[in-house]
């Protein structure tokens, strides 16, 4: 033991700068990411004038009709955006991947998107997606004879309509990461399958899959947390309302009510709740998506004479 000390006495002299940049980092996890959790925590069983209740906040969050609705809805563009996001992203980082010229170009076309902000696509979506005959959507629509649609503006089909906005703005940076996966392929894995006489679908089932496991599995990650925290892209089309109907009500948007509405009464214990609820939510699906993508092989490719 005593040697232990000596050992960590001498590493502590020798590095001891290094240590004093590795706090800078854990402090601001410490003031920006822990201490918030931990006082919105405790904020979760207390009212506004900070007398704790128990778990009143919770029951009154959970038999909430318009919490459930958020819940229901969050849930829904999130799965409808995760089928259609990551298999257009990764179709699109396959074609990127076989032409000989011009990726570069293609590539910073895709990523355009992401340097505008949410606030200046919603303006854009509002002006193609206006609900008059004389809108583009509806214009174009109209050639074909199809009357024109609430795009933005009908409860039935705004969540879609904003899912599809939030796709064309995000869709590059997936399409960028599952790029980078496929160009860490061997090109040799493909060269034996050819051999083997493997067509264009068995190469992706059998190699390229399996060769990206660890990218699919962070793109898939990454992309269900940012579509369960949606907020910007439903505020800047519905406002606090959720409009049109509260179809674009979602949890963070429900959070931001009961916290920081300047329209409606707020309610920080509720608001407290239903973020620490979305915490766990989160934290579960991460853990369940983890264990789940975790499982089988290791991401390669396993033998593949006799496949084809």
């Amino acid at each position: 033991m005593n040697i232990y000390f000596l050992n960590l006495g001498r590493t502590l002299r020798r590095e001891w700068s290094w240590y004093l940049f590795i706090l800078i980092p854990i402090f601001g996890v410490i003031m920006f990411n822990f201490y918030p959790l931990v006082r919105t925590f405790l904020m979760s069983f207390e009212n506004n004038r900070g007398t704790y209740i128990r778990l009143v906040n919770y029951e009154i969050l959970f038999t909430d009709p318009q919490f459930i609705l958020s819940i229901k809805n969050t849930v829904y563009m999130g799965i409808l955006g995760i089928l259609l996001n990551l298999p257009l992203a990764f179709i699109i980082a396959v074609m990127l991947n076989r032409i000989k010229f011009g990726q570069s170009f293609f590539k910073v076309l895709f990523l355009l998107p992401l340097i505008m902000s949410m606030v200046s696509v919603a303006y854009i979506f509002k002006f193609i997606f206006n609900a008059e005959p004389g809108g583009i959507m509806n214009y174009f629509i109209g050639l074909f004879h199809i009357p024109p649609q609430g795009w933005l503006t009908s409860p039935r089909m705004a969540r879609e309509s904003v899912v599809l906005m939030h796709i064309w703005r995000g869709l590059g940076y997936n399409v960028i990461l599952f790029f980078a996966g496929l160009q860490s392929v061997p090109v040799e894995f493909y060269e034996a399958a050819s051999i083997d006489g493997a067509n264009e679908a068995h190469k992706i089932w059998h190699i390229t899959l399996p060769s990206m496991k660890n990218t699919l599995t962070f793109v898939y990650i990454t992309t269900s947390i940012n579509l369960l925290k949606r907020f910007t892209d439903v505020y800047a089309v519905g406002r606090e309302l959720g409009d049109p109907g509260q179809s674009l009500m979602t949890i963070i948007l429900y959070i931001y009510r009961k916290s920081f509405s300047t329209t409606f009464s707020k309610d920080l214990g509720v608001g407290s709740a239903a973020s620490i609820t979305l915490f766990l939510i989160i934290l579960c699906l991460t853990a369940i998506n983890f264990a789940l993508t975790e499982r089988g092989d290791t991401g390669t490719p396993k033998k593949l004479r006799g496949r084809f």
